[in-house]
């Protein structure tokens, strides 16, 4: 949730040490929660279940992110240029077989201009690395599982086999990140293995969890706000000038995104209301449609509005109201659903039984009441009469 709301205030305000924090820290938390899970699952079943796994994987993101992808090119279609709305359409290709990445930097996007780009679905690059992650990582911990069983070895022991085995996977990313960095940016920057050590860090932890799950109580909440205060300060050491970004910059990030996650395994540390009440917990629920949503959000008012507190409030309403439609409606519906309950609820409608459960009447009001708001933002800009007052950028009229 905090690596989001970083990005997005990243893209709405321009300060690129949020957007670079947060995904550094987006990083280490997904590599651990995936993890963790995918671990857990293969111990109780005794083998890594592939099509569990993967399957889950697309349940829950190929149905909101397509539908994000085809909602922000037709959106493209008349509010772009038609040169536009073409280099779209190939951008949200790339970005719905999760190559995104490659083909950013295979256009020369720098890092440092990844802010800045006119495509709707740059964000989707982020994605992409963490499902090419995905992809390799379960066959790695596959090969482990069956070196164990061979060798008939302990709990501890394939834990330590699969931690040194993504250990030796996050000291070569590392490596390659620091050289790439320095010889090609935007590949250091958008680049699968120049990645995979800030999604491994997470890992490790999900493999040490044993160890971790042993720290006092009393230290949990100092590691814990320690890790805030490193992630926090890390925004303001690394800037848009800042030279040795990724590698070894995003070291201070991902430092201290483990030492959060490190202090909350086993038991969640005292004093953290920052991060435990309901409206972050609600926050972090959406936060993955959130992300998805918010840029192309930004990319189109931006051709549409000029800056100004209305353009803010239009942003921020429309993102948060998009964000939880897509949370309610595609993507928690999408995450359960399976032909015995698409039949339950078919048979509840057909006999007037079906009824919403509250918090989804909830959810449709305040994304309808957050979308009016945007609508009144938009229509009460200072600019509203004066069609010539704000300029298409540039490189919306050229393909790029």
């Amino acid at each position: 949730m905090v690596a989001v709301l970083a990005v997005v205030a990243y893209h709405l305000t321009g300060w690129p040490q949020g957007g670079f924090v947060g995904i550094d820290v987006f990083f280490v938390i997904s590599g651990f929660l995936v993890t963790d899970s995918l671990l857990r699952h293969t111990e109780q079943n005794g083998a890594v279940a592939f099509r569990d796994f993967y399957w889950n994987r697309v349940r829950r993101i190929v149905p909101v992110a397509t539908v994000v992808l085809l909602a922000t090119w037709v959106a493209s279609i008349y509010v772009l240029p038609p040169p536009g709305a073409r280099e779209v359409g190939i951008d949200a290709l790339f970005a719905f077989f999760f190559v995104a990445n490659w083909h950013f930097a295979a256009d020369g996007a720098g890092y440092l201009s990844a802010a800045q780009s006119v495509s709707p679905v740059q964000q989707f690059w982020v994605l992409s690395i963490e499902e090419q992650f995905y992809l390799v990582w379960p066959a790695l911990i596959f090969v482990a599982t069956l070196i164990v069983i061979r060798k008939a070895w302990s709990r501890t022991r394939w834990m330590l086999l699969a931690g040194g085995i993504m250990g030796v996977v996050v000291a070569a990313s590392l490596a390659w990140a620091l050289y790439l960095t320095a010889t090609s940016p935007s590949w250091a920057f958008y680049g699968t293995f120049a990645r995979v050590w800030e999604l491994g860090v997470g890992a490790l932890l999900a493999t040490a969890v044993a160890g971790l799950a042993t720290v006092p109580d009393l230290l949990r909440p100092l590691l814990s706000w320690a890790g805030l205060a490193v992630i926090v300060a890390s925004m303001f050491l690394i800037g848009d000038d800042t030279a040795g970004f990724p590698a070894p910059w995003a070291l201070l990030p991902v430092a201290g995104a483990a030492m959060v996650v490190a202090a909350g395994v086993g038991t969640e540390p005292e004093l953290q209301w920052p991060l435990r009440n309901p409206a972050s917990t609600y926050l972090g629920n959406i936060s993955f449609a959130l992300y998805l949503v918010h840029w192309p959000v930004i990319i189109f008012l931006t051709t549409m509005m000029a800056t100004s507190v209305y353009f803010y409030v239009c942003v921020l309403a429309l993102s948060f109201g998009l964000a939880i439609a897509c949370y309610h409606f595609v993507e928690i519906p999408m995450r359960y659903a399976g032909p015995e309950a698409i039949r339950d609820a078919r048979d509840a409608m057909r006999h007037g039984l079906f009824k919403p459960e509250l918090s989804t009447k909830v959810a449709a009001v305040a994304a309808l009441g957050l979308v009016a708001v945007a609508l009144i933002s938009y229509a009460m800009r200072p600019d509203a009469y004066e069609p010539a007052a704000h300029q298409l950028p540039a490189a919306l009229v050229q393909a790029r």
